[in-house]
């Protein structure tokens, strides 16, 4: 299986793909409620957190992942510091799990990261994601803390870049 994994911009994505998408990977499995899911995941509030790195299945064009490299200056940013980085709402729908293209979205947005110089990224994840914190950790996050938002507890994930 192919993936194009591009911004964006590049790759023709509707709204209503990002919601569906989102909701479908959230909401789906549990991890979010469809009231949630409408407020949270509005595509223009989505859109305007940062850098949204897209990806289509190659021959079938269709819309299976998606991450958002937040920087520091984004208004969406929750605890990055000023030469830090967030990673938000990473997410492939099932039908496209198991080929790598979660793997392949987090290794683009870090590089995108540390091309910009950030010193650390940070991200969170619900307790119950195991499958997103072993692919975190293989990356070489470290688990910080445990944060609680909306009565969710989330683990909190960071990665420090060297300053090369």
């Amino acid at each position: 299986m192919e993936f194009i994994i591009d911004r964006l911009e590049n790759l023709n994505i509707s709204d209503k793909e990002i919601f569906d998408l989102l909701s479908e990977v959230y909401v789906g499995a549990g991890f979010t409620t469809t009231k949630t899911a409408e407020r949270v995941f509005n595509p223009t509030k989505v859109k305007d957190r940062g850098v949204l790195f897209a990806s289509r299945e190659k021959s079938k064009n269709e819309f299976c992942g998606m991450v958002i490299v937040v920087p520091p200056e984004s208004k969406a940013v929750i605890r990055a510091k000023k030469d830090e980085c967030e990673m938000h709402l990473l997410g492939v729908t099932p039908k496209y799990r198991g080929y790598g293209l979660g793997h392949k979205l987090v290794k683009t947005a870090i590089d995108f990261a540390q091309n910009s110089k950030w010193s650390k990224m940070i991200l969170w994840t619900q307790k119950p994601m195991k499958e997103a914190q072993a692919l975190y950790e293989s990356f070489g996050f470290i688990q910080t803390e445990v944060m609680t938002n909306n009565g969710i507890e989330f683990l909190v994930y960071e990665k420090s870049f060297s300053k090369e």
